[in-house]
C-alpha cells in the first residue's frame, strides 16, 4: 500500500491480463477528493500554454493534441502525483503489477511524463512508441510501461473519446483490422501497460465534442529500465522513435 497525498492506493488486488497484450484499467484510481483536486488544476491549464503543440489539420497521425511536460509549473497536488507516481514505494507495486523489475524511480521528469489534452476534432493515430533514449544521469534507456489516468468528468461515448488497442500479431486480415479492447477515458480510470512493439493503441476516431471545453486530459507517466543490449532495446529492436500502425475497423 502507498500513500499519495493521504490516501491508499492498493494495486495487489489487480491482474495484469495478457489480450490483447499486457496492461490493466483501475477505476476509481485516486479517492475522490484527490481525484478532484487533480481535476480542478489539471482543468486549469491552457493550451495557450503547453509544451507541444500538434495543431496540423492535414496531419494523418495527431490534430489538437496538447502536452504538458514542464511538471515543476503544475500546481502542488498535480505535481505532487507525479512525484508520489515515480516513488520507490509505488514503482515497487508496479514491479509486482507487471512483472517488470529493475524500474527506475525517483525521477518524475522522464521523458514523455506530463499531461496530454485533445481538444474538439483533435485525434491520436494507432501506434506504438519510442523505444529507447539516452538520459545524462540514468544512461540508456528502455520504456517498458506506460501509465494514464484519465481526468473526464461525465464523459459520454458519444465523444469518440476511446483508447484504441490491438496487437498486430493477432491480425489476420491487415485490411480489416479489429478493435480487440477499447478503454473509454472516464474519470478518475488508471490505464496500465507494457509498452513493446507489440503494444498498438490510440485515439484515431476524432474528438466529436460541441465545445471547446470538452477536453479529453489525462496524466501520464512512462516507466524505464536501464538498457543492457547497447545498440538494442530488451526486445531486440533497434533504437526509433513513434511507429504509427494503420487504423482498426470502428
Amino acid at each position: 500500500k502507498v500513500y499519495i497525498m493521504n490516501v491508499t492506493i492498493d494495486l495487489e488486488k489487480y491482474r495484469y491480463l495478457s489480450e490483447p497484450y499486457p496492461h490493466c484499467v483501475i477505476d476509481n484510481f485516486f479517492d475522490e477528493d484527490t481525484a478532484n483536486k487533480l481535476h480542478d488544476e489539471l482543468t486549469a491549464l491552457s493550451i495557450e500554454n503547453a509544451t507541444h503543440k500538434f495543431t496540423d489539420k492535414n496531419s494523418p497521425f495527431e490534430y489538437n493534441k496538447f502536452a504538458f511536460s514542464n511538471i515543476d509549473a503544475f500546481r502542488p497536488s498535480l505535481k505532487e502525483a507525479f512525484v508520489y507516481l515515480n516513488s520507490k514505494e509505488f514503482i515497487a507495486q508496479i514491479e509486482k503489477l507487471t512483472g517488470i523489475t529493475g524500474i527506475v524511480y525517483g525521477d518524475y521528469k522522464l521523458v514523455g511524463a506530463g499531461v496530454h489534452i485533445i481538444t474538439k476534432g483533435g485525434y491520436l493515430g494507432m501506434h506504438t512508441d519510442f523505444n529507447t533514449y539516452y538520459h545524462p544521469t540514468h544512461g540508456k534507456l528502455d520504456r517498458r510501461i506506460n501509465l494514464l489516468v484519465y481526468m473526464n468528468k461525465d464523459w459520454d461515448s458519444s465523444y469518440k473519446g476511446d483508447l484504441l488497442m490491438y496487437n498486430p500479431r493477432h491480425v489476420s486480415d491487415p485490411n480489416n483490422i479489429p478493435v480487440q479492447k477499447r478503454v473509454q477515458p472516464n474519470f478518475n480510470r488508471c490505464l496500465v501497460f507494457s509498452t513493446t512493439n507489440r503494444s498498438v493503441h490510440g485515439h484515431p476516431e476524432p474528438l466529436n465534442v460541441s465545445s471547446e471545453d470538452i477536453r479529453r486530459q489525462s496524466i501520464a507517466v512512462y516507466y524505464y529500465t536501464k538498457n543492457q543490449n547497447q545498440h538494442i532495446d530488451f526486445e531486440g529492436d533497434r533504437q526509433h522513435g513513434t511507429l504509427w500502425h494503420r487504423p482498426p475497423m470502428v
